[in-house]
């Protein structure tokens, strides 16, 4: 399935800037993805046809709606005034539809009659607004992180009211649902899990009926509250028996999909097998009933078919369908900073976006460029690759997931057998903090923070072959495991306080140990005091030492005398992700704008080029070229 792939040719400027005999040269902005995270149908004003509308995130040239006509297969982007993406799309009165962003806690408002975004509203000190209902003051509500807030934007003046945390410490108030009498029904975590009901009437928040508690999400249906298979009527919400067809009993569980479901059409999920109902019909209709494999319904026309998004494709069910038929996204993509940079041996450069869970790779002789598909079914993104034996191995957040992916051979992902599923460390494990590395044993080493809502890390030895993964729980205490690196006889660790939806762990500090690969034992820990994390780790194998950084700190690490070097203290800051180490005795990285090289045996440090901005992370080639990555554009550094 080589479509799934984008292929493009990439001329960029030549030569940078030079420093010390080093050679700057531009790559281009390699790494293209969508990542959409919200869709609906609306009908194009002019014409009348449907239009399925996604929001799609860009961290650089910022957030989108993608409006794509299926029946013609064409698209068309438009961009946002603010925001990196949206969670938060919904349709309102007006010929409006409204968007509530993630890194600024925008409300948007885009016209449907002139095709553009015509207000942004902010609110003040959040900076994500996950998803929009509107209330019985005919306000619309979004709730918020950090601050765990309800907002009301007013649709007249298109001013936003704080409507307050009603659930401290909780960070995320995650979703907002509507109710059938105007009220809002609000769900807030991760620390203390609770839900709340927010009266606009009084803009008081009061305590859910006991027969709602531990109800996350609803929606209203025809003057009834929806949520899960349970159905309520009245403010006092009285559970009652459903008014439509449901699913067969001997089938298992059955929920309403929040998504899909309109006033004149109801969505019914059971396991993979999706269901409509219309009112006054005596039975289902069965809509398809199959595996979509990562695969997100999203909305559905007025023929009451079903639209959806599978990473870098878009899908089309309607009733009776038995394959999933995937259509690439008939858009362009703007460029993506790239979250990590590796670099094969065989000439290739490697690497991916923030969210969007796909891979690019660059031939570097010829800078011709392939970005592929997602590389396995869970959402997220890859963290971080390794190589062995000509075959490419990631590491992802969130399903924690490790992948497989031979780049001389056809992609087959959909079959599982280019990329092909190695091994998954989670759900327990889920967000690859500590990167991947190949041991000099054939393993991979991956280090990996723990699931939402746990504090916790753990180093996962997998062997690749057989896909046997063997994990070291929490090896330095209940701390995200931030770096790893290993050789013949050692595994080194490095720790952070950081977690999946909770604050910063208090009352410690980050470590680094060493630990013996054949007991898998620590035979040497340090604390750094009061620092938040210990990562980059990088072995070198000419000296055997470690570098790392310590909030920024250089260290470098002896295993021999199990001491730290004090003149690598004195070097600039590491502001990179990475510290590359090929092996010759020296080691790179990045602070600020610097490429700064380290002398491994003497701690003494230099610059070897300047990059035109911040760079966020590098990689080297087994040959010594230098590549580093400044936002989108990424540069090879030769001598």
């Amino acid at each position: 399935m080589l479509g799934a792939c984008a292929l493009a040719l990439l001329t960029m400027p030549d030569v940078v800037r030079a420093q010390e005999g080093r050679r700057v040269e531009s790559l281009g902005t390699p790494c293209r993805a969508f990542q959409v995270l919200a869709g609906r149908m609306v009908t194009d004003r002019t014409t009348g046809r449907e239009l399925f509308v996604l929001t799609n995130m860009n961290e650089m040239s910022g957030a989108e709606l993608i409006f794509i006509d299926p029946a013609a297969n064409t698209g068309r982007s438009y961009r946002a005034p603010k925001g990196a993406g949206s969670w938060a799309l919904k349709e309102i009165a007006g010929d409006r539809l409204a968007v509530g962003t993630f890194y600024d806690g925008q409300f948007m408002i885009f016209d449907l009659r002139q095709m553009k975004f015509v207000r942004s509203v902010g609110f003040p000190g959040e900076e994500y607004i996950w998803n929009l209902a509107m209330g019985g003051d005919g306000r619309l509500y979004g709730g918020t992180y950090p601050g765990g807030k309800l907002g009301a934007l007013n649709l007249d003046t298109y001013t936003v009211e704080d409507c307050g945390a009603p659930a401290p410490p909780n960070l995320y108030l995650r979703y907002v649902s509507p109710t059938p009498d105007g009220r809002i029904l609000c769900s807030l975590g991760t620390e203390k899990p609770t839900t709340r009901l927010y009266d606009p009437s009084t803009k008081r928040f009061e305590a859910v009926p006991e027969t709602l508690e531990g109800v996350m999400m609803g929606m209203v249906w025809q003057g009834y509250f929806l949520a899960g298979s349970s159905v309520f009527q009245g403010r006092e919400f009285a559970r009652v028996p459903p008014p439509f067809p449901t699913p067969p009993a001997e089938k298992g569980d059955w929920s309403a999909d929040l998504y899909l479901t309109t006033e004149d059409a109801l969505f019914l999920r059971q396991g993979n097998a999706l269901y409509r109902y219309r009112k006054g019909e005596k039975t289902l209709t069965l809509i398809a009933d199959m595996d979509l494999r990562g695969g997100w319904c999203l909305a559905s026309n007025r023929r009451g078919e079903v639209f959806g998004v599978r990473g870098q494709d878009y899908f089309h069910l309607k009733p009776g369908d038995r394959t999933l038929k995937l259509r690439p996204i008939p858009v362009e993509t703007a460029p993506r900073p790239t979250l990590f940079l590796k670099a094969d041996a065989q000439g290739r450069l490697w690497g991916g976006p923030s969210f969007g869970q796909t891979l690019f790779w660059m031939d570097t002789r010829t800078k011709k460029t392939v970005n592929t598909g997602g590389v396995c079914d869970a959402g997220g993104e890859v963290y971080d690759v390794t190589f062995l034996n000509g075959k490419t191995y990631a590491a992802s957040y969130a399903g924690g997931d490790i992948t497989e992916y031979d780049p001389t051979k056809p992609w087959d992902q959909w079959n599982l057998k280019n990329p092909r599923p190695v091994a998954k460390v989670g759900p327990d494990y889920i967000r690859p903090t500590g990167g991947i590395v190949t041991g000099p044993d054939g393993r991979l080493y991956s280090g990996w923070m723990a699931q939402y809502g746990r504090y916790g890390g753990a180093v996962a030895i997998t062997d690749p072959a057989t896909g046997r993964t063997d994990l070291i729980v929490n090896p330095l205490g209940e701390q995200a495991v931030e770096g790893v690196a290993v050789d013949a006889r050692h595994l080194y660790v490095g720790t952070s306080l950081s977690a999946n939806g909770l604050p910063a762990k208090r009352g410690e500090s980050a470590k680094f140990g060493v630990f013996d690969l054949a007991a898998r034992q620590p035979v040497f820990t340090r604390e750094f005091p009061g620092a938040g994390g210990v990562r980059a780790l990088a072995h070198d194998a000419k000296t055997g030492r470690v570098a790392m950084a310590a909030d920024g700190v250089l260290r470098l690490f002896d295993v021999e005398t199990r001491s730290f070097l004090p003149a690598a203290e004195r070097a600039p800051r590491v502001s990179s992700r990475v510290i590359v180490a090929p092996g010759d005795g020296k080691a790179y990285y990045g602070s600020d704008r610097s490429v700064i090289v380290v002398d491994m045996q003497s701690g003494e440090t230099a610059t070897v080029a300047e990059l035109p901005a911040r760079l966020s992370t590098l990689a080297v080639a087994p040959d010594g070229t230098l590549y580093a990555a400044c936002g989108a554009e990424v540069f090879r550094i030769t001598r």
